[in-house]
C-alpha cells in the first residue's frame, strides 16, 4: 500500500442486481482491485443489488465502507448494517450532496434513474469547474455504449465540448479504471476560454 493514493471514491449503482450475473461478478472484481489500491468506498447504503454485492465485497476485503442514506429509504431498501460508517439524511438531494462532499472520485456501474442522476450531477459540476474530480464509467457487457454514443453525438451537435465527453473515463477493466482515477488531470472548466 506504500505509495497508493488514499482515495474515497463514490460507487453508483443500481439496487438490483440485473439479468447477468457478469454485472455482480465483475463488480466484485472492481472492488477487490479498489482495495489493492487504497481506495474507500462512498455508496448509498443499501444492502440491496449491486449496492449490497459492492458493499458487502467491501467489508469482507477490510475496506472503509461510508454509506449515504435517507431514513426513508433505509427501510425500504434495507440499509447495511454491518459497514464502517452510516450517514443518514433527510433526502435524495441531501444525499448527493453528501456523497460528492466525502468523494474524492466518481464511479456509475450499472444502474437505473438514480445511477445516471448522480453520475451526471457530479459530471456537469466538473463541466463548469466547482470540482475537478475524476468521473467514470464501468462500462462492463457493453452497458454504457449507447450512453457513450449518444454524448458523442450530442458533442457533434454542438451541446457538448468535446473535451468534457473525453473527460470521462470508460472501461470495463478495473486495473485502468484505478490507474485512470489515480492519474486524472481534468479540463479547463466550461467557461475558461
Amino acid at each position: 500500500m506504500i505509495g497508493k493514493i488514499k482515495m474515497n471514491i463514490a460507487v453508483y449503482c443500481g439496487s438490483s442486481l440485473g439479468k447477468n450475473k457478469t454485472y455482480e461478478n465483475s463488480c466484485k472484481k472492481l472492488i477487490k482491485e479498489f482495495s489493492q489500491n487504497n481506495f474507500n468506498i462512498v455508496y448509498g447504503g443499501s444492502q440491496s443489488g449491486l449496492m449490497g454485492t459492492i458493499s458487502n465485497e467491501a467489508i469482507k476485503l477490510n475496506m472503509e465502507v461510508i454509506g449515504v442514506i435517507t431514513q426513508d429509504l433505509a427501510d425500504k431498501e434495507r440499509e447495511n448494517k454491518n459497514i464502517s460508517k452510516i450517514f443518514k439524511v433527510e433526502n435524495i438531494k441531501q444525499r448527493k450532496n453528501k456523497m460528492e462532499e466525502l468523494s474524492d472520485g466518481f464511479i456509475a456501474l450499472p444502474g437505473g434513474f438514480g445511477t445516471f442522476d448522480e453520475i451526471f450531477e457530479v459530471l456537469t459540476l466538473n463541466q463548469i469547474g466547482e470540482y475537478i474530480k475524476p468521473c467514470a464509467f464501468f462500462n462492463v457487457n457493453g452497458f454504457y455504449d449507447k450512453l457513450i454514443e449518444f454524448l458523442y453525438n450530442s458533442s457533434e451537435e454542438g451541446f457538448i465540448e468535446k473535451r468534457f465527453v473525453e473527460m470521462i473515463i470508460i472501461s470495463d477493466d478495473e486495473k485502468e479504471i484505478v490507474e485512470k482515477l489515480q492519474n486524472y488531470k481534468g479540463p479547463k472548466n466550461k467557461w475558461f476560454k
